[in-house]
């Protein structure tokens, strides 16, 4: 049901709402009136767009309780492609699970274009503030339409701002919201730029159905080129050896196994360069793709081709190969120091005997060469642990690019 039915000007941006789990009355007044106020405030900021919202109810997804933010994230995938929308907001009454602090009322998604957002944080009563219904609506209703707005301006590419009266400011609390309302018109002119992108015609529905498949995917991977690098970088891929703790544990301790292995350095150093780099490349080439499949990351929704699917899937991609290229260099240069510190040049070529007779044959090469052996071996081990994190929490932790 669509809920703004204003003339059409040229650019339409089409706004999924989805309520997940029941609602008592006051937060479905509050949620209504939400999107009736964000609805507005867009067409002020961009007057030469339309922007249509779309509620759906989905009672079943879940009771109450806490929640994955990223089950509801998959969940409005399936209808942001289905339903062809720019956007999806996620609306539950359930407390969300938070990754990176201890409360979480929106986690946002820049690979999925979608968001989820918890009205009981945002709710006067849950902060102890007695109010009457009314008053009630009103501060929720004002609250969530903040971060819908914050949501919009963040999946559209936009910064944190460290302003408290900025719509991209990164509230602390719920009360911070009630003073988030303005944009900085550099913002508002990126934000306008981002969104006339997004409301172009889309690949399948113009040329592409004419491509082949490969065609297609290659073509809009490089249209929407820039959406894919924010994504990547929002997701903040290495800090992946801090979040992934498993994936961590296995590369490290391959890596200590392997130095402290002769087998391994006469191995090492036997090795020539061409075969050496050839090794890096296959390591990052296949842990990437075992995690992506092995944690249920690509989006395959049928056969209908959709450029919003080649975002999402090669943004995943993006984020894995960038994360294991940052454990990889940190494998490296771990092992670099160890190398110098610990392993003398005599034990080295007592080590290596098929390759060095003397210590004085050791090359300054030998010690990175090692390095890099190590390394590659060390990530391929470590994508074992990575497959053996909950498919929730890995989720999360490539999808959700903002915890507030």
């Amino acid at each position: 049901m669509s809920l703004s039915e204003t003339e059409s000007p040229t650019a339409l941006i089409e706004i999924g709402v989805i309520v997940a789990g029941p609602l008592d009355w006051v937060d479905a007044r509050a949620a209504k009136l939400a999107v009736e106020q964000t609805d507005r405030r867009l067409q002020e900021l961009f007057p030469g767009f339309k922007f249509n919202f779309f509620e759906i109810r989905r009672p079943e997804m879940l009771a109450s309780g806490r929640v994955e933010p990223s089950l509801l994230l998959c969940q409005a995938l399936e209808e942001r492609d289905a339903l062809h929308w720019d956007f999806a907001f996620v609306l539950t009454a359930a407390e969300l699970i938070g990754n990176y602090s201890t409360y979480c009322f929106a986690a946002l998604s820049r690979p999925l274009d979608a968001a989820v957002i918890s009205l009981s944080l945002i709710d006067p009563l849950a902060l102890g503030v007695e109010v009457n219904d009314a008053e009630r609506v009103e501060r929720i209703a004002r609250r969530l339409s903040r971060l819908m707005l914050h949501g919009v301006g963040h999946l559209s590419g936009l910064p944190r701002s460290d302003h408290p009266n900025d719509l991209l400011f990164h509230p602390p609390n719920a009360r911070a919201l009630d003073h988030m309302a303005a944009l900085e018109p550099a913002d508002q002119q990126r934000q306008r730029e981002a969104l006339m992108q997004i409301a172009d015609q889309r690949l399948e529905e113009g040329i592409g159905r004419r491509m082949g498949y490969v065609s297609f995917v290659i073509r809009a991977a490089w249209i929407n080129r820039r959406e894919i690098y924010q994504a990547v970088w929002a997701a903040r891929p290495w800090e992946f050896p801090k979040r992934l703790s498993r994936l961590t544990i296995a590369s490290f301790s391959t890596l200590a196994i392997l130095l402290m292995t002769a087998e391994a350095w006469d191995l090492a150093l036997a090795q020539g360069r061409n075969r050496l780099l050839l090794l890096v490349v296959a390591s990052l080439i296949s842990t990437t793709l075992y995690v992506v499949l092995r944690q249920q990351l690509l989006v395959r929704r049928g056969t209908k081709r959709s450029e919003q699917t080649v975002v999402t899937s090669a943004s995943a991609l993006g984020i894995v190969c960038a994360g294991m290229l940052t454990t990889w260099a940190t494998l490296f240069v771990s092992g670099l120091m160890l190398s110098h510190l610990l392993f003398p040049s005599d034990l080295i070529a007592t080590w290596a005997a098929t390759t060095i007779d003397q210590p004085h044959q050791l090359s300054w090469l030998d010690r990175p060469q090692m390095a890099t052996f190590s390394a590659s071996l060390g990530i391929m081990i470590g994508a074992l642990g990575a497959s053996f994190e909950s498919q929730h929490y890995f989720r999360h932790i490539i999808f959700v690019d903002e915890e507030i």
